[in-house]
């Protein structure tokens, strides 16, 4: 995961920044990038894209204020997002 921008927060990112939030063995890891900053930006979506060739699927929150806000699965990123949670398939049977 990028150095850089990996942390774990109990926060919601400003409205300019946006948010993944990656839920696996270690909990809820949060990753947050500035739109306006390229860099940020690439480094989210290279996250996004190594998330989901290992089998993770990715959900856009639009509306984080209510409990259980709508989400929509997503398969590309989108760097105006105000958050993404990404978690791991699960198998039933």
């Amino acid at each position: 995961m990028s150095e850089l921008l990996v942390e774990k927060t109990d926060y919601l990112a400003p409205a300019a920044r946006g948010e993944l939030s990656i839920l696996n063995g270690d909990g809820d890891t949060k990753l947050t990038w500035d739109a306006n900053n390229e860099d940020e930006v690439e480094a989210a979506e290279t996250m996004f894209e190594e998330l989901l060739a290992k089998g993770f699927q990715a959900f856009e929150v639009s509306d984080e204020k209510e409990k259980g806000g709508k989400g929509k699965m997503i398969r590309k990123f989108d760097p105006k997002a105000q958050r993404i949670i990404m978690s791991p398939r699960i198998g039933g049977g």
